[in-house]
């Protein structure tokens, strides 16, 4: 039963990783395609539970899948706050008039 339960997490971590990587690349490139994927499919391939082969550090293998979604999960997330915040530098003028107040012209400070 706890092979079966690990087997589960596996999956599930392996499709959340999946989705995760699918969101950050280019839409013309493919997902099989890239050198990221590819490394943690085999990954997935070479520490995988069977009935003949166990893993020494399947709980090792999972907390490293788990924190690597993690890391994906956090980049996409700053990024779009990023975005979302973004700001550009105002003019003084722009930035007196946010707080209402109004910048004197130049030609009011030479006249005096």
């Amino acid at each position: 039963m706890a092979s079966q339960q690990k087997l589960n997490l596996g999956r599930l971590l392996f499709k959340r990783l999946h989705r995760e990587m699918q969101t950050t690349i280019n839409s013309k490139e493919k997902l099989v395609d890239t050198p990221a994927f590819r490394y943690i499919v085999s990954q997935f391939k070479e520490h995988q539970v069977t009935s003949q082969k166990l893993c020494k550090g399947q709980n090792e293998v999972i907390m490293v899948g788990q924190t690597y979604l993690c890391m994906l999960e956090s980049l996409r997330k700053a990024e779009e706050l990023a975005q979302r915040y973004k700001t550009t530098e105002r003019t003084v003028q722009e930035s007196a008039n946010l707080v209402g107040l109004q910048v004197p012209s130049s030609s009011s400070v030479d006249n005096k």
